[in-house]
C-alpha cells in the first residue's frame, strides 16, 4: 500500500532536486512512468523496480511535487457527461473569463489555444440538461463571450491516464503490473460512498486508506476493499501528470478530424499504441473525433499530420489548435511552466 514507511536512509542516487529546478532527471522520468503504471504501488515496490531503496524514491517524489513538477489525481469517468467547449470572447474580457472558468470546479481543464476560440475547456456535468444549464446559465452569462461551441464526449479511445513518456524499460514495466491489467466487472450500481471516495483522492491519488476513512466516513476495510474493486474495474482512474514542459514535451495540439463511423474503432485502437496522441476521443461535434498530441517541437506536428493522412486515408482535419498556455488539468491550476501551483477542488456540475 502506498502507505508503507521506509526505513532505509536516503543514500543518494537519484540526486537532489531544488525548488526551483526546471527540467526532470532521468531518474525523475523513471519515477512518473513507474507511478503511471501503477499509481498505488507501495515505495518499496517501485525503490525495487527502479533499483533504488524506498526511502529514497518516497523523498524524490516529495521533492517533486513540492516544486510542483508531478502531482496525482484521481477522478471516476461513470460520474459524469464530459463536454469538450470551445470558447469565442472579446479580447479585452479573455483574462477574466480564464480566471472564472479556471474557479468554477466543474470545468476540470483549461487551456488557452490559437485561432478563432480563444479557450478550450473541458467540463464534468452530471447529465445532458446539466451541460445545458452550465453553458446556458453560467458560462454564457460571463460578460464577454460570445460563441459557444459544444461536443460531448460519446467514447473515450485514449486519454491522459494511458499516456506514458516510455521511460522503463519492457522489464520494468511488467514488474509493475498487477491484476488491474484485468478489470473485474463493475457494479451495476454506484453505492454510497463512492463519489466521496473519488472526491477525497482527488486531493492526491496515493493518500492512504486511514485518510480516506476520515474523509469519508468509511471503514479503512471497505476503503481498500473498494480502491481495489475500483481501480481494477476502471470505475476509478489514479494517474501521475508531470509539468510537461519541463520533462520536454513543449507542444500541445489539438486535432478535430472526421471519419468515417465504421473506422472509428481502428483508429481509436491504432493511436492507443502513438506514443504521441494524449487523447482521443469520439464526440458529436461535425468534426466526429478530438485528438490531443504532446509533441517536442512545432515543427513534429506536421510529421504527426502526414502520418495520420498516410494511415487513416479517409481522415480529414477540420480543425487544428496550438495551446498557448495551459491553465488548469484535472482540477491543478498551473503556472506559465506548466508547474501546478494550486488546485480547485472537483465536482460535477
Amino acid at each position: 500500500m502506498p502507505e508503507d514507511t521506509a526505513k532505509t536512509p536516503d543514500t543518494g542516487g537519484i540526486g537532489t532536486l531544488p525548488p526551483d529546478s526546471a527540467a526532470f532527471s532521468e531518474r525523475d522520468l523513471d519515477l512518473v512512468n513507474a507511478l503511471q503504471i501503477n499509481p498505488r504501488a507501495s515505495w518499496t515496490r517501485i525503490g525495487a523496480t527502479l533499483g533504488l531503496d524506498a526511502t529514497t524514491v518516497a523523498r524524490r517524489w516529495q521533492r517533486l511535487t513540492d516544486a510542483g513538477l508531478a502531482w496525482m489525481t484521481a477522478y471516476a469517468p461513470e460520474f459524469a457527461t464530459i463536454g469538450h467547449l470551445r470558447v469565442h470572447c472579446r479580447a479585452p474580457e479573455l483574462a477574466a473569463v480564464s480566471d472564472a472558468v479556471c474557479a468554477t470546479p466543474s470545468v476540470f481543464s483549461v487551456e488557452r489555444i490559437a485561432g478563432r476560440h480563444q479557450l478550450q475547456l473541458s467540463v464534468a456535468a452530471e447529465n445532458l440538461a446539466a451541460l445545458d444549464d452550465f453553458t446556458v446559465e453560467h458560462l454564457a452569462a460571463l460578460p464577454g463571450i460570445e460563441e459557444i461551441r459544444v461536443a460531448i464526449s460519446l467514447h473515450m479511445y485514449v486519454e491522459g491516464s494511458h499516456w506514458r513518456p516510455q521511460a522503463l524499460d519492457a522489464a520494468q514495466r511488467i514488474e509493475l503490473l498487477d491484476d488491474r491489467e484485468h478489470p473485474a466487472p463493475s457494479p451495476a450500481q454506484r453505492r454510497a460512498g463512492d463519489a466521496a471516495l473519488m472526491l477525497a483522492l482527488g486531493v492526491d491519488g496515493r493518500r492512504s486508506a486511514a485518510e480516506l476513512a476520515l474523509d469519508t466516513g468509511l471503514s479503512e476495510t471497505t476503503v481498500r476493499r473498494r480502491l481495489a474493486e475500483m481501480i481494477r474495474s476502471g470505475r476509478l482512474i489514479i494517474r501521475c501528470d508531470m509539468a510537461q514542459q519541463a520533462a520536454g514535451w513543449a507542444v500541445n495540439m489539438h486535432y478535430w478530424v472526421r471519419i468515417p463511423a465504421d473506422e472509428l474503432d481502428k483508429l481509436g485502437g491504432a493511436l492507443a499504441g502513438w506514443p504521441e496522441i494524449r487523447l482521443c476521443v469520439a464526440t458529436t461535434d461535425d468534426s466526429n473525433v478530438l485528438l490531443i498530441a504532446w509533441l517536442r517541437s512545432q515543427q513534429e506536428s506536421i510529421h504527426l499530420e502526414t502520418r495520420l493522412l498516410q494511415t487513416f486515408p479517409a481522415l480529414s482535419i477540420v480543425e487544428r489548435q496550438m495551446t498557448l498556455r495551459v491553465l488548469k488539468r484535472m482540477g491543478r491550476l498551473l503556472g506559465p511552466d506548466g508547474r501546478a501551483v494550486g488546485r480547485v477542488p472537483f465536482a460535477v456540475w
